[in-house]
């Protein structure tokens, strides 16, 4: 039988033993698995789940006519998002070890963003407790193309996200050819990373550079005009950092703490060649800050994670963050029935 949500397993034909009673019985159709729910129920849930608060997504339903409590949901949802992150990760470690394939006409410009976010997680002590840890999030698009994001997230260490990035790349259909120009806010780790993909140019985001900046002109003590005027420029990428401290901070000039940790930074940045706005937008690179991005971006882990009342132990924080980042991507990795059958593999 053929429902609003897909195909329904009906009895055909009931068969009864005349002598011990047992019944037999003929289905129409297999197509429920352990879950107890259809595929085409269980999809939209997971898809609501996704995106909503449990208990949001379990009232949704109930207009829709699925009863699933808030608890079952969280069980179901919390099953897929594993198998998804398995077998996705799996698929990137995998394509990672692939060469990048050439292509037989220049390259294009891709730009990846790298950032990190972080989400409250219960630790596996005994005595539990609540600890920050920092989901790593790299988006990656066409420079001609920005709404065809790529995203991978992962919550854990350098090692695994970097292989994670680098399937992303051959994901999307990076080739030896393309130039890749990164965009992140100067961490260390992503540094690290920038480097081992080879990024044609590593950019400090601006609007990350403009906080530490606005902090140094407080240190030498300009005024609100004078501040707003520079940091404007900043911004419309017409300063090279380098340039200006060698003009504005000469060598002795007196310091509170906050503004030398400033300096100190942007000094690094700077030597780095990572704030060379000018020559960036010479060489036609308009991205230098990452405003829109770095907001969507922030939504996909925060919008869901960091929603007031949420605990999420490691598991359920690292499933939920791959399954985000899959499901705003231009092109998902897996396919949402594979996954149902590696979550619930015994059919009903």
């Amino acid at each position: 039988m053929v429902s609003l949500w897909g195909k329904c397993q009906v009895v055909r034909c009931r068969y009864r033993c005349r002598n011990c009673g047992s019944s037999l019985s003929s289905w129409l159709d297999a197509s429920l698995d352990e879950s107890g729910c259809l595929p085409e129920v269980l999809m939209r849930a997971h898809g609501l789940a996704t995106l909503l608060p449990y208990r949001q997504t379990s009232e949704v339903l109930k207009r829709w006519g699925v009863d699933l409590g808030k608890s079952l949901l969280c069980n179901l949802n919390e099953k897929l998002n594993q198998a998804t992150q398995a077998q996705g990760s799996r698929k990137l470690s995998e394509l990672a070890q692939e060469p990048l394939f050439s292509r037989s006409y220049s390259g294009k410009t891709w730009i990846i963003e790298v950032y990190g976010k972080f989400v409250p997680v219960w630790t596996e002590e005994q005595e539990k407790k609540l600890e920050w840890r920092e989901v790593k999030t790299a988006v990656l698009y066409p420079r001609r193309a920005p709404s065809e994001r790529y995203y991978v997230s992962h919550l854990g260490s350098h090692e695994p996200f970097s292989q994670c990035v680098h399937g992303l790349l051959r994901h999307a259909g990076v080739k030896q050819e393309d130039r890749l120009i990164g965009l992140s806010d100067g961490a260390l780790w992503i540094a690290s990373l920038m480097g081992d993909l080879g990024v044609h140019r590593h950019i400090l985001d601006v609007y990350h550079a403009s906080t530490y900046f606005e902090t140094l002109l407080l240190g030498l003590a300009w005024s609100e005009p004078e501040r707003e005027r520079e940091r404007r420029a900043l911004l419309r990428g017409e300063i090279d950092v380098q340039t200006w401290l060698n003009q504005h901070v000469p060598v002795g000039t007196v310091l509170n703490e906050e503004a030398r940790a400033a300096l100190l930074y942007l000094n690094k940045q700077a030597l780095l060649e990572h704030t060379c706005y000018p020559r960036f937008r010479a060489e036609g690179l308009e991205v230098i800050g990452s405003g829109q991005i770095e907001g969507a971006n922030k939504s996909v882990i925060g919008g869901r994670l960091n929603i007031s009342g949420a605990h999420w132990s490691k598991e359920g924080a690292q499933g939920m963050v791959f399954v985000r980042a899959q499901y705003h991507s231009h092109r998902a990795l897996t396919d949402f029935h594979d996954v149902r059958r590696r979550a619930f593999p015994k059919a009903a």
